[in-house]
């Protein structure tokens, strides 16, 4: 009788499997497009005048993460190559490591593992099997270059009758439609952002779409691409969808309501651009980061609203960060149901389950801790005031790029605390969720009860 031994590269590929786990693999991800990108921007013809190896790092880990804060002044920094080392940076982070590199297999015709599948089904939360995630992945790519094509020539129109040549106003219609709907903040066309452009609808309009497009969330984006066909929605779209409107409608009247007389903001210009302005700023705390008005002439209480709006962020699997759209939902519905004296949580018609209450408060409390202890931690390193550190933490932490004039003054420590905040922001809450759905066990005894008081 012949036994078969297994190869060792069978052996190896199980040690890999169990070492590499998703999470794992999405940290690991990030981090190698991080360095790469770090050392790609380090390089003497990445920009004009050289640039240190923190500051490399600082804006590397800002494009990967889609943030958008930058400790340089972006245009003045960096060449033409830099740029497009940085829109490659922003356009693999906001899409996703994992999704990247199972399409690119797929376009040059490797065999993409199983586990791989697996590894995109828990990153972009589909369900079925296999051969409907390829679809899925390819239906993602389509939706994301065919979003990104129309808002590249909306903007290149935009600029070339702003009086820009026409080669440099399609370079930057494809850098900022990029941008957009990655939600990433980086601009290279001055460093005042869009403020010139502040009255421009057919700017703020298609910028604004394409963020909103791009914080829904790839299942959502999917969802809405069959409707047509299908003529429903998933219960995660139509909470995500909700969710949604309500915070812009938040963050569009709470701009316009305690901006609009505003001298430094939105006072003193027409009806049209404070308009265009507020709908631009309700809408860019969202994780995308562009701003139209000096945010350090905002009064206190707008910026706490935009503060809150960037701690919550976007929708799961999305381009954008935050705890997501769903987990502040999700809190107020257990709210709801403890008001009401409710066992259960429920959401048109459907039974949630009761893990997804664990995983809401755990992502929650996790957020609130870092975000406050690396608050804590940029207030005595560098000096500054509550609010100041506290919107530049929430800021990295939400991966939207807007600042209070504070990153480009930042001491070596306040780069990398902040390069680690953006960094945990875009893949912390991924993995700590695919974590918790791969560890979950059902343990096969139970401990007594005993209550304890709350409240």
């Amino acid at each position: 009788m012949t036994v078969r031994r297994p190869s060792v590269a069978t052996t190896r590929e199980k040690v890999l499997s169990r070492r590499l786990s998703t999470p794992r693999l999405i940290v690991v991800g990030f981090l190698a497009l991080m360095a790469l990108g770090t050392v790609l921007l380090k390089l003497p013809f990445s920009t004009e005048h050289g640039i240190s190896w923190v500051d490399a790092m600082f804006v590397s880990v800002s494009a990967g993460s889609v943030t958008g804060l930058s400790t340089v002044d972006f245009p003045a920094t960096f060449t033409t190559f830099g740029a497009v080392v940085v829109m490659v940076l922003v356009q693999l982070g906001g899409l996703g490591i994992m999704t990247v590199t199972t399409m690119a297999a797929l376009f040059v015709g490797q065999r993409v593992g199983f586990r791989n599948l697996i590894a995109v089904r828990e990153s972009i939360e589909s369900v079925d099997s296999p051969r409907n995630i390829l679809r899925l992945l390819l239906q993602i790519a389509r939706i994301t270059f065919a979003v990104e094509l129309l808002a590249a020539v909306a903007l290149s129109v935009a600029f070339i009758w702003r009086g820009i040549a026409p080669a440099e106003s399609i370079f930057q219609g494809v850098f900022h439609a990029i941008m957009g709907f990655c939600n990433a903040g980086l601009v290279d066309l001055d460093s005042s952002s869009f403020i010139p452009y502040a009255g421009n609808w057919l700017v703020v309009g298609t910028l604004s779409l394409v963020i909103i497009l791009g914080g829904l969330g790839f299942p959502v984006l999917v969802d809405l691409y069959h409707y047509r066909a299908d003529r429903r929605l998933t219960v995660h779209s139509r909470l995500v969808l909700i969710t949604s409107a309500v915070l812009l409608l938040v963050g569009v009247i709470s701009v316009a309501a305690l901006e609009w007389n505003n001298p430094g903001t939105l006072g003193g210009q027409s009806s049209s651009t404070k308009a265009a302005m507020a709908v631009f700023q309700g809408v860019t705390p969202r994780t995308a980061g562009f701003f139209t008005v000096d945010y350090t002439e905002m009064r206190d209480p707008t910026l706490f609203v935009q503060t809150l709006l960037m701690f919550v962020g976007t929708a799961p699997t999305s381009t954008g960060g935050g705890i997501k759209v769903t987990t502040l939902a999700l809190v107020v519905l257990i709210v709801v149901a403890q008001v009401r004296g409710q066992d259960r949580i429920t959401l048109f018609w459907r039974t949630l389950p009761r893990s997804l209450v664990a995983r809401a408060l755990s992502v929650l409390a996790l957020a609130s801790l870092l975000v406050l202890l690396c608050t804590l931690a940029l207030m005595v390193s560098d000096s500054l005031e509550l609010l100041p550190a506290l919107f530049e933490v929430t800021s990295a932490f939400g991966t939207v790029g807007l600042s209070l004039d504070v990153t480009p003054n930042l001491s070596t420590f306040g780069k990398i605390l902040i390069s680690l905040v953006m960094f945990l922001g875009r893949v912390g809450p991924i993995t700590f969720v695919v974590a918790l759905a791969i560890r979950q066990r059902t343990p096969h005894y139970r401990y007594p009860e005993e209550e304890i008081a709350i409240g």
